[in-house]
């Protein structure tokens, strides 16, 4: 073969890679512009109709661009009255708001409650022989979003200027709680619990075990059904049970319930100082503004 056709040859072939790479550059391009116009078909917008209502009538929003705009007063709210039956916290806070935010008439809110006194569990009766009687009360933290936007519209009864969330917010930077003595044996002697949580290996798998269970497999459980001494045995328990009086035979999902709610403060368990206080009981102190 002489010069000339090697020469023809090797340009053939120049030729014919450059055909080929050309070939697989567009096919590369083809599939580049394929993936993102797949992507762009993808793509969905978070904020678009964020503000469109569910079938309860509710959007949900974050930050607090919504929390200190006063909403627009509802069309014919002058011609409608409220009932609440019952007059607990919820009943009362729903009364407040519909002031407040629905812009409802006060006398336009009519509250029917069996007993003598409002407040529901928060009821604070005062019986002369026994003192106060309170069926129940509410652990007070950080993360009461809800109730401490509330409260920040409820005038103090004791405050001048003052709002509910004021006073206890002031209350409980001047006096932050905490325990010495987190309990006591043989009639009053420290305990000596010294914030140990005092659970083996076993009994931390069964709280992570209770913890990761669908709710839907503890509908029939009780706590009993999903610890064993492992955990009853702990100091942890001592805490739980005395900070939120659970008993052994109370239900598995409200324990678990329980612990989803206050994991953040479990540091705070062995001492209290999770916990925020009112200054009176919670009748005097919430409801009675309310």
């Amino acid at each position: 073969m002489d010069r000339k056709q090697i020469a023809a040859l090797t340009a053939a072939a120049a030729g014919l890679a450059g055909t080929g790479a050309a070939v697989f550059f567009t096919k590369k391009k083809q599939e580049a512009k394929q993936a993102q116009a797949q992507t762009q078909s993808e793509y969905r917008n978070t904020e678009l109709g964020k503000q469109q209502k569910n079938s309860k009538g509710i959007y949900y929003t974050k930050g607090n661009y919504e929390a200190f705009a006063r909403p627009e007063k509802p069309q014919g709210v002058d011609d409608k009255h409220a009932y609440l039956v019952g007059s607990g916290l919820a009943s009362l806070a729903a009364a407040c708001f519909l002031v407040r935010d629905g812009q409802m008439k006060g006398d336009h809110i009519h509250i029917l409650e069996a007993m003598d006194v409002a407040g529901g569990a928060c009821d604070g009766i005062l019986d002369p022989s026994r003192g106060y009687i309170m069926r129940g009360g509410r652990e007070m933290e950080d993360h009461f979003e809800c109730l401490w936007d509330l409260f920040r519209s409820i005038p103090s009864l004791e405050i001048p200027g003052a709002s509910v969330l004021d006073e206890f917010y002031w209350l409980n930077k001047h006096d932050p709680n905490y325990s010495l003595c987190r309990a006591t044996v043989n009639r009053g002697q420290d305990a000596h619990t010294d914030g140990q949580f005092r659970l083996s290996q076993e009994g931390c798998m069964e709280i992570v075990k209770l913890f990761l269970t669908p709710d839907e497999d503890l509908y029939d459980k009780t706590i009993e059904d999903v610890f064993d001494d492992e955990v009853f045995e702990s100091t942890f328990w001592l805490y739980w049970r005395t900070m939120f009086a659970f008993e052994n035979w109370h239900s598995a999902l409200e324990m678990k319930l329980y612990f989803q709610r206050f994991i953040h403060h479990i540091a705070g368990l062995p001492d209290f100082s999770a916990l925020k206080f009112t200054r009176y009981n919670q009748y005097e102190s919430l409801i009675l503004p309310m």
